[in-house]
């Protein structure tokens, strides 16, 4: 379906978003345009130069300049030079008026003041979190998106994507839990360099940069330009560092373990240890002939913390259909009748016991065969258990309200959290004699790691790899109409399965379920079986078999033409997303089981048990679905805004012919 829309802000990401530009007016004494001075914007990190003439009206303009400090030179026949000192931040458009003294041009005026940041070129909302600030703000485990809280309107989120851990995708140290202006975590675009780093299933970050690979980042919280506006939250636009005239290079390496952490007086005598090591390195510098310049980044986590909580399992006994010592009383559902005051009643099995013929194979098969027994005594006080900094019921499915009886909390899981990341930087920038500029930059993160689910043997292991990149040149047709164009591509590949999968354990088939666990050897695994009152036995579905190729080739081109005291933008973007995705969520069933079939009234009056439920092969919930799933997407985005008037209200439009 193609459809041609007309809006107020156009909604694809293209031009020069990555970039600054740097706009303003020359007078004389007398408040005269200055017409044909020569105004000379210089990298103070590498040298580079940009240079145009003012108009008949006084204006200029220099798009395409990369963040950083700049020594710009004013200077006209009969004036003294101007030399002022400013720093352009990443998407930046900063106007500056200068005032020539008359004089000789030998002379010259520096001014060491800042430049004026009144934002007159657009009216978008929100900050720059700057180079100082992500140098020495602390940030726990080096998430660089936590600065972003820094930001008026920014606070982290608690919904499906909090935490450091992405459940979604079981990526660690990939946060996406950012929610901006009161949306959603998910409502967020995130960029680096100008170029899309969203991943298009659920609008996450596609890869965490290193704090050490960044130059600055930029948050905007609403008004977006008619460059952003990727989502209806936050545009979050990360600028990586280049390399400058200078060699420089940074190695670190911090570690917190049981000898630097300090731990709880009831911590000391348990197992809970933590060892989180995240160490790298980076350096750039000049290459041969002082036009090239390069930077490298190199970080990597290494992560292994115990997860001990305490759960609640079957004690013998009760997986036989023995209920006599549970401390509660299960009723026959088969032999419900009316009372003689016409409720309606069920008999207790007799000795509080189902009977062998009665027990359903796959409750017992599954039980016997992948369910541990209890390991501790029974009714395990939680408040000492959370003084220990131990978690209650890993993976607990429903809270033992009735089912567990004295039982409960019989079950001590010591298991380890394991996750390594390897993540890299490479970039490579080159100035043009002609003025012209062109950067590549690569980046890679390789994420591998296990995490403890629900009992012992039904954990998740994961392998994730993602990677972005662009290429963007900047090419100066004349000092006044100047091209950017950029081609950059970002991909998530995604691998997670379950612990018990090696392949060869079928275990939906050794359960004899129908109509279930189909996707070959691939999609092996367990059912998941919620049982009211213990702890969830099984796979989750953060533990079902699931294979992503995510995969987002963009183009895009921008043309900039001063004109008088006209400053026009024409531009477009082409942007494909590949998703295929092979996936059998639940294949394998989702069962739950609660006290409703085994209590005395058919009501929940404290009797029956959800593992008497369980045995007897009556589930309250029953799900059995999933595919494989192949989804690959096609969108073309075009969008011919014209830009601002300077200093005057500017005008944004854009046409987006979407397929």
């Amino acid at each position: 379906m193609k459809s041609l829309v007309l809006l107020a802000l156009c909604l694809p990401v293209w031009g020069q978003t990555n970039f600054a530009v740097l706009h303003g007016n020359v007078q004389d004494p007398q408040s005269q345009p200055v017409q044909n001075a020569k105004v000379s914007a210089i990298a103070a990190d590498t040298g580079a130069h940009r240079t145009t003439l003012t108009n008949d009206q006084g204006w200029f303009e220099v798009v395409g300049l990369a963040p950083g400090e700049y020594r710009i030179e004013v200077a006209a026949p009969g004036f003294t030079q101007s030399n002022t000192s400013v720093v352009l931040e990443v998407g930046q458009q900063l106007g500056l008026e200068v005032k020539l003294a008359l004089g000789e041009k030998r002379e010259s005026v520096n001014v060491a003041a800042r430049a004026d940041l009144l934002k007159t070129a657009d009216a978008s909302l929100g900050e720059v979190v700057e180079t100082k600030s992500i140098q020495v703000l602390p940030l726990n485990g080096r998430m660089l998106l936590d600065l972003a809280v820094t930001v008026p309107g920014s606070h982290v989120s608690h919904g499906a994507q909090a935490g450091d851990m992405n459940p979604l995708y079981w990526r660690p140290g990939q946060p996406s839990a950012i929610s901006i202006g009161g949306n959603r975590p998910n409502a967020n675009y995130f960029l680096v360099d100008g170029a899309i780093n969203t991943d298009p299933t659920f609008n996450t970050q596609n890869i965490s940069l290193s704090p050490d690979a960044v130059r600055e980042f930029q948050v905007q919280t609403g008004s977006y330009a008619a460059e952003m506006g990727g989502a209806g939250g936050g545009q979050i636009n990360i600028a990586t560092r280049s390399g400058s005239s200078q060699y420089h290079g940074t190695a670190y390496d911090y570690l917190r373990n049981n000898s630097f952490d300090a731990l709880t007086f009831n911590q000391m005598a348990g197992d809970n240890h933590l060892v989180r090591n995240n160490f790298g390195g980076s350096l750039g510098g000049p290459l041969p002939g002082r036009k090239t310049f390069f930077f490298l980044n190199y970080e990597s986590l290494r992560l292994s913390q115990a997860d001990t909580a305490i759960d609640t399992v079957p004690t013998p006994q009760e997986a036989a259909g023995d209920f006599s010592q549970s401390g509660t009383n299960i009723f026959d559902p088969n032999s419900t009748h009316s009372a003689q005051d016409a409720s309606t009643i069920r008999d207790r099995f007799p000795n509080n016991q189902i009977p062998l013929n009665r027990l359903s194979p796959v409750a017992t098969t599954f039980l016997n065969q992948y369910v541990p027994m209890p390991n501790a005594m029974g009714g395990m006080d939680m408040n000492m258990v959370m003084n220990m900094g131990l978690g209650a019921g890993g993976g607990m499915g429903t809270p033992s309200v009735v089912g567990a009886g004295i039982d409960s909390n019989n079950y001590m899981d010591v298991r380890s959290e394991r996750h390594r990341t390897n993540q890299g930087t490479a970039r490579v920038d080159h100035v043009f004699d002609a003025g012209d500029s062109l950067f590549a930059r690569y980046s890679a993160s390789s994420e591998t790691g296990f995490m403890p689910q629900n009992l012992p043997g039904f954990g998740a292991y994961h392998d994730n790899m993602a990677q972005n990149g662009n290429i963007a040149w900047n090419h100066i047709f004349t000092p006044n109409m100047v091209n950017t164009a950029s081609v950059a591509v970002s991909r998530l590949t995604m691998f997670r399965y379950s612990e018990n999968n090696n392949n060869s354990n079928d275990i939906v088939s050794q359960l004899g379920i129908q109509g279930v666990g189909f996707g070959g050897p691939g999609a092996y695994g367990a059912p998941y079986f919620n049982v009211q009152g213990y702890s969830g036995m099984g796979d989750t579905y953060l533990a079902t078999p699931m294979h992503a190729w995510d995969t987002v080739l963009e183009g895009r081109d921008t043309l900039s033409w001063q004109h008088g005291r006209h400053s026009w933008k024409f531009g477009g973007s082409y942007r494909r997303y590949i998703w295929p995705m092979w996936g059998f969520f639940q294949n394998r069933g989702y069962y739950q089981f609660t006290n409703g079939f085994t209590t005395q009234t058919l009501s929940n009056d404290g009797t029956g048990s959800g593992l008497a439920s369980f045995l007897l092969g009556l589930p309250v919930v029953r799900q059995a679905r999933g595919r494989s799933q192949h989804e690959p997407s096609a969108l073309v985005r075009r969008c011919l805004p014209p830009g601002h008037v300077a200093h005057h209200a500017p005008h944004h439009a854009g046409v987006r012919p979407a397929l």
